[in-house]
């Protein structure tokens, strides 16, 4: 019956789309987050009895893969996500402890974080708004370095810490393999003290530090391909 069939140059769009599969592929975007330093002892860095601890706001942009399972029910997607990314969201801090060493240099990076989540969305045609919560992990290095008088120190704690994220996203289905999308994100990775020696001179020194809790943001573009996408069916 010709009136069932598109007119040349007419997208067909009688089937509906299938969010269901597995997809791989691609996000990067801007991050900025809250943290802080706190030296609970005194340190090289520190003078007795006085300020060990400040506030920072590092900031930058990132990429990174994921995998994605979806499952639709109706308009309801369930999915599982598995997302990590690398970059640089850092801020340096000059001078933050006392005056009479103004230039010492401290810097706050986090530069990979990830995610295990659920997924819960709801389709409409081609589009999919969507929600998502879960387990996040992330590595951050904080650094210190001194300036004259007393130049040459430096202590610097790496550390992988835990925690939740939140978010959600909007994805388009511009192709039955191809999802483009947008995604926003809040994580909180939790502090954690670690214990160290500086370097330099003069060295050895001990280097306590308490990384603070970091909260988190991220905004991201992604794109998706999915992998067990169906042959086509006979004309």
């Amino acid at each position: 019956n010709a009136s069932l069939r598109s007119e040349p140059g007419t997208p067909n769009v009688s089937k509906a789309a299938d969010w269901s599969g597995l997809f791989i592929g691609a996000q990067g975007g801007g991050a900025w987050a809250n943290t802080g330093w706190t030296f609970p002892i005194d340190s090289y860095f520190t003078l007795p009895n006085g300020r060990r601890s400040f506030d920072t706001e590092p900031a930058g942009g990132f990429a990174g893969g994921h995998i994605t399972l979806n499952h639709q029910m109706g308009p309801v997607v369930l999915g599982a996500e598995l997302a990590i990314n690398g970059g640089a969201i850092d801020a340096v801090d000059i001078g933050r402890f006392t005056p009479l060493f103004p230039n010492d240099r401290f810097e706050t990076r986090v530069d990979a974080f990830g995610k295990l989540v659920g997924r819960l969305g709801f389709a409409h045609d081609n589009f999919l708004l969507y929600a998502t919560g879960g387990y996040a992990r992330g590595h951050a290095n904080f650094s210190a370095l001194s300036a004259p008088p007393g130049g040459g120190v430096f202590g610097q704690v790496k550390k992988h810490l835990d925690g939740w994220t939140a978010g959600g996203g909007l994805e388009y289905l511009l192709t039955p393999v191809v999802v483009l999308g947008v995604e926003y994100e809040y994580t909180q990775l939790q502090g954690a003290t670690r214990a160290v020696q500086t370097t330099g001179t003069p060295s050895n020194d001990p280097f306590v530090l308490h990384i603070n809790t970091i909260e988190l943001q991220a905004v991201s573009a992604r794109i998706s391909f999915k992998l067990d996408q169906p042959p086509p069916g006979p004309e």
